[in-house]
C-alpha cells in the first residue's frame, strides 16, 4: 500500500509541472498532460499508462524523450511511436528500461512483427543520447547490435539511420537551401542561423558552441591572404573547468566566420544597449557570440555581468537545454518550421519528416570525411576525441557498404531537393536589386550570369547560386559554358576514382543549370513569336 501511494504521489507532483510545446502540426499541448493534441486527428493519450504500473520518473522521462519526437515529427509517425512503447512496456518495464525488457520483447515478436521492435530502437537510442534518463547503456549497445528482419548487424550504424544517423547527401543539401532560404526570408533569426551553420559546417558538440567568445574568431594573414581558424573550448574533458582547453579549427570558412562575428556583434550590441555603455576592444572579446538574453535581462550594470562572468561563467551563455533560451528550444522550433521529407522513412501516406538533431550533424560530418578518404586520426582529431575507438563506425566500410550508400544517394531520392527554383530574368534591369551592383553574380571565369535576388549570407559559393531560389539567372548569360565547365570537373574527379558521395554536389548544380537552359530556350521562343527577341 505504502509503494501503491507513493507512485500516486509521484504521477501527483509529474502532473503539477507544466512544459508547454508545439506539435510539427502547430498544436499546443503540455508534456505533464494527459492528453497531448497533435493535429486535428492525432492526440496522444496517457493515461493508457496507467495499467502498466510505469514508475513516476520512468513515466516522466518517457514523457520529455517523447515530446521532442512530437515536434519534431508527423503527428502520424509520433502516434505510431506511443502505441509500440506501450506494447514493448508490457513486457515488465516498470523502471529503468535494461537488456531484459529488450530481449524479452524480441522473444514475443516473429519474422514479420520484428519491425515493431525496429520501430522504437532509434527512439530508445536517442532517447540515451540526450541524457534523458531512463535507458541503460548496455540496453543501447544491445540494441545496436541486434540483427532483426530487413536489417543487417552493423548496417544501420554505418549507414545512418534515418532518425538518428548521419544525413544521406541530398538532405544535407536540401536542408541547407532551406535554412538559407529560411533566414533570407525571415523565418528563423540570425541566431537560429548562425547555430545551425556552425552545427553543420563543424560537426562540433552543441556545448561547445555555446561556450564561444567573441575573442574565439581569429583572423591571420600568410603570405597576404587572411586565413580564418576558429579557437573551439573543449567540452566532456575529465577534471577541466569551463573554457580550461581549446581545440584550434584552422582554416575554417569564411561565409561561417562571417556569419558568427554578425551574431557576436548582435550580442555585444545587446550587452551596450542594455549598460548604456561602450565596450573596449579587450572587453568585447570577452562576451559570448551566443549570449543568455535571459540571464542578462536580471543585470543591473556591466560591472555586475563581469562579476558574475568571473564566478559562474557558463550561466551567460545560451543553455543547450532547460529554460528559454536553449539550443533544444531552438531544434525543436527548427523542426517545426522546416517542411522537408525524406524517402528514408516511409510511412502509409507518404514520407516521414527530416529529423533535425545535433548529434546528426556530428555524424553527419564524420562520415563525410571518412568518405573523402580521412584517417580515423583525422577524424578523431577533428571531433575532439582523445582516441580512435569512437570513430570506428564511420570508417570501417566495406566495398558492399560503400554501394549501399551510392544507391541511398542515388538521383530517385531527389524529391527532398528541387533543381532550380529561382527566377529567369531578360536582363539585369529586371532584377529585384538592379541598382545595387553588389547583387552580380559572376561565373569563375568572370562572365556575368545573374543576380542575387536578397543579400544574405550564403553558405554555397557561385556554382551554387544555380540550386538557389533567390538567383536570377540572366536570359542571355552564358550558362551553357558555365554548365561544360562543372561538367568537365565532375568527369575529371570521376577519373581520378571520386566515389558517387563526392560527386552528388556537381550532378545537383548540372541539373539546376540545365533546368536554366530549358527555361532560357522557353522564353526567347516566347519573344521571337513576339518579334521581341534581342539577342
Amino acid at each position: 500500500m505504502a509503494a501503491k501511494a507513493n507512485k500516486l504521489q509521484g504521477s501527483v507532483r509529474a502532473r503539477t509541472k507544466s512544459d508547454k510545446r508545439y506539435s510539427k502540426a502547430n498544436y499546443e499541448f503540455d508534456v505533464y498532460g494527459d492528453l497531448w493534441e497533435l493535429d486535428a486527428n492525432k492526440s496522444l493519450n496517457f493515461e493508457l499508462l496507467t495499467s502498466l504500473n510505469l514508475e513516476a520518473k520512468l513515466e516522466r522521462n518517457f514523457r520529455l524523450a517523447l515530446a521532442d519526437y512530437a515536434c519534431e515529427f508527423s503527428s502520424s509517425y509520433t502516434d505510431n511511436l506511443f502505441r509500440y512503447c506501450r506494447w514493448f512496456f508490457a513486457v515488465g518495464v516498470t523502471g529503468k528500461i535494461n537488456e531484459e525488457h529488450v530481449i524479452n520483447y524480441k522473444a514475443k515478436l516473429t519474422k514479420s512483427t520484428e519491425y515493431k521492435l525496429g520501430y522504437i530502437r532509434a527512439f530508445l537510442m536517442d532517447w540515451h543520447d540526450k541524457e534523458i534518463k531512463g535507458v541503460d547503456k548496455k540496453t543501447v549497445e544491445l540494441l545496436k547490435s541486434l540483427k532483426l528482419s530487413g536489417n543487417e548487424k552493423g548496417k544501420a550504424v554505418a549507414l545512418g539511420c534515418p532518425f538518428s544517423g548521419a544525413y544521406s547527401f541530398e538532405e544535407q543539401t536540401a536542408f541547407i537551401n532551406w535554412y538559407v532560404d529560411a533566414f533570407t526570408e525571415k523565418l528563423i533569426s540570425l541566431t537560429d542561423y548562425a547555430f545551425i551553420m556552425a552545427l553543420q559546417q563543424t560537426g562540433t558538440r552543441p556545448v561547445q558552441i555555446t561556450y564561444l567568445y567573441y575573442g574565439d574568431l581569429i583572423t591571420r594573414v600568410e603570405e597576404g591572404v587572411e586565413h580564418f581558424d576558429l579557437h573551439l573550448p573543449n567540452a566532456k574533458q575529465r577534471d577541466e573547468l569551463f573554457r580550461d582547453s581549446f581545440q584550434l579549427k584552422r582554416d575554417t570558412g569564411e561565409d561561417l566566420m562571417l556569419v558568427l562575428t554578425t551574431q557576436a556583434n548582435q550580442s555585444i550590441k545587446a550587452v551596450e544597449t542594455q549598460f548604456d555603455i561602450k565596450l573596449a576592444s579587450s572587453q568585447k572579446k570577452q562576451i559570448p557570440i551566443f549570449l543568455n538574453t535571459r540571464e542578462m535581462a536580471k543585470i543591473a550594470s556591466f560591472e555586475e555581468f563581469e562579476e558574475l562572468q568571473q564566478r559562474t561563467p557558463d550561466l551567460l551563455c545560451l543553455r543547450t537545454r532547460g529554460a528559454t533560451p536553449s539550443v533544444a528550444e531552438m531544434i525543436r522550433r527548427l523542426a517545426r518550421l522546416c517542411p522537408l521529407k525524406t524517402t528514408r522513412i516511409k510511412l502509409d501516406d507518404g514520407f516521414g519528416d527530416l529529423h533535425i538533431n545535433p548529434r546528426r550533424f556530428r555524424y553527419t560530418h564524420a562520415t563525410n570525411m571518412a568518405m573523402l578518404g580521412a584517417s580515423d586520426y583525422v577524424i578523431a582529431e577533428e571531433l575532439g576525441h582523445s582516441d580512435t575507438q569512437q570513430v570506428k563506425v564511420y570508417t570501417e566500410f566495406n566495398e558492399e557498404m560503400a554501394d549501399s550508400i551510392d544507391e541511398a544517394l542515388a538521383s530517385d531520392l531527389t524529391p527532398l531537393a528541387q533543381a532550380f527554383s529561382g527566377t529567369l530574368i531578360d536582363s539585369e534591369k529586371d532584377a529585384m536589386r538592379a541598382n545595387d551592383p553588389r547583387s552580380r553574380i559572376n561565373s569563375n571565369d568572370g562572365n556575368p550570369i545573374g543576380n542575387c535576388g536578397k543579400f544574405g549570407f550564403c553558405a554555397n559559393g557561385t556554382i551554387h547560386c544555380y540550386t538557389c531560389n533567390k538567383f536570377q539567372p540572366w536570359l542571355n548569360a552564358r550558362h551553357t559554358e558555365v554548365l561544360n565547365s562543372i561538367v568537365s570537373e565532375r568527369d575529371r574527379k570521376r577519373k581520378m576514382g571520386a566515389s558517387e558521395f563526392v560527386l552528388q554536389g556537381h550532378n545537383r548544380s548540372i541539373d539546376a543549370i540545365e533546368v536554366v537552359i530549358q527555361k532560357c530556350h522557353v522564353r526567347k521562343q516566347e519573344l521571337e513569336k513576339d518579334g521581341a527577341l534581342n539577342v
